[in-house]
């Protein structure tokens, strides 16, 4: 038995620990830019821009790396080699070629995405069931669920009151390209999206996802040494995701990743690396950070997600309505001013006449200040008043959004 460990651990390092291997970091087209410029500053090999958002060749400890620190990314992919297959037979001789035992935990449920054009196999279920059946034999036999079919709530193996609270719902994502006869097959290695850093248990409508929030912070050019406002707080995202930025906090540092239930988990160097992180955190904010609200509800949510984040105390928050908020009284120097209102067809929306009144008042208060303000369209966009405007186009979702940037003329 100890020589079957040692040899399967040799094996491991062998096949998995030792090669590189191409990775991608996935991100909306729109992000792809922002992420990129992540992933350049984290000493990364070679990153560069592709269709899926971004990728790179490096070993599995810079997939560790990007899973812990980017705050822009959605997931981290591992591609596995990518061969033709013409022919069902074809691709499953082909996968089973590759060492599913070294990679894959049998115990976590699977999950096969399926795409497939122009392709001799046209029909993706199939597709989905020789990848699945070559995954059988490679694990000899021992079957891994299809997350279909694990019992709600549970992994495959395990029952709901014994997993980790990290681990129900969790599943391996398989995502299968076939393209032209070839076939790409990629591993999931984030698990949950990058979005759900671990403290948003709690909103009030319409929450605006963290990685979109971290990358409208970068691209209004906010420095971490300048205040921040945020006028509307909602759920508290932008504030918070300002504090885990200017405490130089790792947005993955408070959550579990599906690569450490891998059988190839280098546990000692994930230990390593979020040691490093943790060292490399300010002990408090180094600018201060306000976020108000009308809706007592939401400055209430606000300080429980931002207290699980471990910035509670980073945050002034307070119940205000924005119209009355002058940021000389606070004695604040320029920063920025950061605004999700109801926007479009997104909760109770105002429409033009609510950014009209945003204009005026950032006109007579702001003077001086960074903006970016969410909002439904150009035109609502265009009702600020507020002279020459950068504009940036996202989605946000399923809804178009327009992002403005700006600033106010001192």
């Amino acid at each position: 038995m100890e020589a079957l460990e040692k040899g399967f651990a040799r094996r491991i390092k062998t096949r998995i620990l030792g090669p590189q291997h191409r990775f991608c970091v996935v991100a909306p087209p729109e992000l792809g830019p922002v992420c990129l410029k992540e992933i350049s500053g984290l000493d990364i090999p070679g990153p560069e821009a592709g269709d899926a958002g971004v990728e790179f060749s490096g070993r599995l400890k810079d997939a560790y790396i990007c899973n812990l620190r980017l705050r822009t990314a959605g997931r981290v992919l591992c591609r596995l080699e990518p061969f033709r297959a013409g022919a069902a037979e074809e691709l499953f001789h082909k996968a089973s070629l590759i060492p599913w035992e070294l990679w894959l935990n049998p115990d976590v449920p699977l999950d096969i995405e399926v795409h497939v054009e122009r392709s001799r196999i046209s029909h993706e279920g199939r597709v989905a069931e020789v990848v699945s059946e070559s995954i059988e034999k490679g694990l000899r036999g021992r079957r891994t669920t299809l997350f279909e079919d694990a019992p709600a709530g549970e992994n495959a193996n395990s029952a709901a009151g014994d997993a980790h609270p990290d681990d129900i719902g969790l599943k391996q994502k398989i995502l299968v390209r076939l393209i032209e006869n070839h076939c790409l097959i990629s591993l999931d290695t984030s698990g949950a999206h990058l979005h759900q850093r671990g403290y948003r248990l709690r909103h009030t409508g319409a929450p605006l996802r963290e990685t979109l929030a971290a990358a409208v912070l970068f691209k209004s050019d906010w420095k971490s040494n300048e205040p921040l406002v945020d006028g509307m707080c909602g759920a508290g995202t932008f504030p918070i995701e300002a504090a885990l930025i200017s405490r130089k906090i790792a947005p993955g540092s408070g959550r579990n990743f599906l690569f450490q239930k891998w059988p190839s988990f280098q546990k000692e160097t994930w230990e390593y690396l979020c040691r490093k992180a943790k060292e490399a955190c300010l002990p408090k904010s180094p600018v201060r950070i306000i976020g108000m609200d009308v809706d007592p509800e939401a400055v209430g949510v606000s300080a429980e997600n931002a207290n699980r984040a471990g910035v509670g105390g980073d945050i002034e928050l307070e119940r205000m309505d924005f119209f009355e908020f002058d940021p000389a009284k606070k004695k604040l120097k320029n920063g920025l001013l950061v605004l999700n209102p109801p926007y479009g067809v997104r909760l109770d929306s105002e429409g033009a006449s609510l950014y009209e009144r945003i204009g005026a008042h950032l006109r007579l208060n702001f003077k001086g200040w960074k903006f970016a303000v969410l909002a439904g369209s150009r035109g609502e966009a265009a009702a600020m008043g507020t002279g020459r405007l950068r504009l940036w186009k996202i989605r946000h979702g399923g809804m178009p959004v327009t992002v403005v940037f700006g600033r106010i003329a001192p």
